[in-house]
C-alpha cells in the first residue's frame, strides 16, 4: 500500500449517505467504483444506509466530488462529510490471536 499524501491526496474523509431506500444499495455501489477517489464502501446499520471512505487533494477537490459525483448517484438523498484529522491507530488483526 502507498500513503496517498505521497500521490497529493491530503483529505481523507468518511461519508454518510443516506438512499431512499436501503434496497437501492446495490444500485448505488457500482456508481461508488466508478470514483477512484472511494476507496472503501461499506453498507451500514444506523443513521446512513452506507458510509464510504475517499481521499481528496483538498477541500476544494472533496467539494467537487460531493457535489459533482456523490450527490449526483441516483438515490443518493443525503450525504454528512466526516474529515479525518489524524490517523492515530492503523493496524491489522494479529494471525497469532486466531484459534483453531
Amino acid at each position: 500500500h502507498i500513503n496517498p499524501k505521497i500521490l497529493g491526496y491530503n483529505t481523507c474523509t468518511y461519508i454518510g449517505v443516506k438512499l431512499e431506500r436501503g434496497s437501492m444499495y446495490k444500485d448505488v455501489v457500482p456508481e461508488f467504483e466508478k470514483i477512484p477517489e472511494v476507496v472503501e464502501c461499506h453498507f451500514t446499520t444506523g443513521p446512513y444506509t452506507m458510509l464510504i471512505k475517499l481521499y481528496a487533494r483538498d477541500n476544494e477537490h472533496l467539494m467537487e466530488l460531493l457535489n459533482s459525483k456523490i450527490q449526483e448517484i441516483p438515490g443518493v438523498m443525503a450525504t454528512e462529510t466526516l474529515i479525518s484529522l489524524r490517523q492515530s491507530v492503523k493496524r491489522t488483526i494479529p494471525i497469532c490471536n486466531i484459534k483453531d
